[in-house]
C-alpha cells in the first residue's frame, strides 16, 4: 500500500484505535498522554500497535520507532508522516 492508497482516519478515530491496543478508554488519550501513564503500553501493547497499523494501513513500524514514541502525539504524528492520518475530527 502505497501513500496515496492508504485508508485514512482522523484523529478522533486514531485515538479509538490506540485505546483498543492500549485497553483504556477513547477519551482518556489526547496528544500530550506520556507512554508511561498507559498501564498496558508495554512490550505487549507496542506489538499490537504495530501489528493494527500493519494490518490496518500496511505502514511498517519497526520495533526501535515504536521504543522511541514516548507520547500519544508521537503516534499520531507517525501516522500523519505516512499519510493515515487526514485533517479534520
Amino acid at each position: 500500500m502505497t501513500p496515496s492508497t492508504r485508508p485514512t482516519i482522523t484523529q478522533t478515530e486514531a485515538l479509538a484505535m490506540l485505546a483498543e491496543c492500549f485497553n483504556v478508554p477513547p477519551e482518556s488519550l489526547h496528544p500530550d498522554v506520556e507512554r508511561e501513564s498507559i498501564e498496558d503500553w508495554d512490550s505487549m501493547g507496542a506489538l499490537m500497535l504495530i501489528a493494527e497499523l500493519d494490518e490496518r494501513f500496511g505502514i511498517e513500524l519497526t520495533a526501535e520507532v515504536s521504543r522511541e514514541m514516548t507520547r500519544i502525539g508521537h503516534v499520531l504524528d507517525f501516522l500523519r508522516e505516512q499519510g493515515a492520518l487526514r485533517a479534520g475530527d
